[in-house]
């Protein structure tokens, strides 16, 4: 008996790669994998997994270190799934996923970039940073209410005040 369909995919990783798996949301019989093949994840990759679907053994896995992104936890093993195809475009709940795509995810979720996009995400991302950074800086002064700064600082000589202050953060970070 060869590897099952779970098993083909996680040998053709390599480091760097994220798994990123489309189970439909399947809970039960859903399990992409338990804490050994979590581990087999993790060895070849470094990274981490994205399951539109379940895992089980979640105590074993947590200690790994591995990063993931689940739909759920049940104690079955994978079952009455079919694979179609590996790194072909797929969907994790309403999102498109390309094969290549780079994988971001913190706290609060994950999300797909496509590559020639990546530097656009990123310079735009640090822009909300550096944009939170300031607001919150204001606010914690207690002269300002939020609705005057958060957004587009409404007075003239405060959006002043912020456009020359990111200007600068930019400068000083090599941001465009």
């Amino acid at each position: 008996m060869g590897p099952s369909q779970n098993q083909r995919v996680i040998d053709l990783l390599e480091p760097g790669d994220v798994v990123v798996v489309d189970l439909f949301g399947k809970m039960e019989n859903g399990t992409f994998v338990g804490d050994n093949l979590a581990t087999a994840i993790y060895v070849a990759t470094g990274t981490g997994m994205v399951i539109d679907g379940s895992v089980r053994d979640l105590e074993g896995i947590l200690p790994i270190g591995l990063l993931g992104y689940i739909r759920g936890v049940h104690p079955s093993a994978i079952g009455n799934v079919m694979l179609t195809g590996i790194n072909v475009p797929i969907r994790v709940g309403s999102v498109t996923v390309m094969p290549g795509d780079v994988v971001f995810g913190d706290n609060e979720g994950v999300s797909f970039i496509p590559p020639h996009l990546l530097q656009k995400v990123l310079d735009g991302s640090a822009v909300t940073q550096l944009h939170d950074i300031w607001t919150k800086e204001k606010l914690k002064t207690g002269k300002y209410k939020s609705s005057e700064i958060y957004g587009s600082p409404r007075d003239p000589a405060l959006k002043k005040e912020y456009e020359e202050w990111l200007a600068r953060e930019k400068a000083r970070r090599g941001l465009k």
